[in-house]
């Protein structure tokens, strides 16, 4: 799968050509690798290592292999473990945010902000444009939360 990705990266497909190549190029993979976890499970004890690692897949392939039907997501998600790895090693700082809803609100704001960067959003600018609808009456007139995300603000940017 790694070694048809990264073709279609050297050869600069986008979009419906991203998406065509990984059809065409490592869809049957995953056909194989799905065929293989289902004959697989049935032969596993649950105490098994591997067992576990069967039944995630199994449980959650819609979203493991969403990358083949939309090319803007990625093959996987190492560029956003690495950005949020400084997040995960503020959870000891956090444990001083004032409270445990502090802390979330801190953590929301720091995703908010590693979401931004990853999709070359300026953060300033898209924290104005969101809160501005926001306003006091969120309630009654703010838009829907989809409406309010960093992707929908750099779509506004185009």
């Amino acid at each position: 799968m790694y070694v048809a990705e990264q073709d279609a990266q050297a050869r600069g497909l986008v979009g419906a050509k991203l998406r065509a190549h990984r059809q065409r190029r490592i869809a049957p993979i995953v056909k194989r690798f799905r065929r293989w976890l289902d004959a697989v499970a049935p032969t596993l004890l649950p105490s098994e290592p591997l067992a576990a690692a069967v039944g995630y897949y199994q449980r959650h392939g819609a979203a493991l292999f969403r990358f083949l039907d939309d090319p803007d997501v990625p093959i996987d998600n190492s560029p956003t473990e690495r950005e949020f790895q400084p997040v995960a090693k503020l959870r000891l700082n956090v444990l001083f945010a004032g409270s445990t809803e502090g802390a979330h609100r801190a953590c929301v704001l720091l995703g908010i902000v590693a979401t931004c960067r990853a999709i070359g959003v300026p953060v300033q600018a898209y924290l104005t444009w969101a809160f501005e609808p926001l306003g006091t009456h969120r309630d009654v007139f703010a838009p829907p939360v989809e409406q309010l995300t960093p992707a929908a603000f750099k779509r506004t940017l185009r």
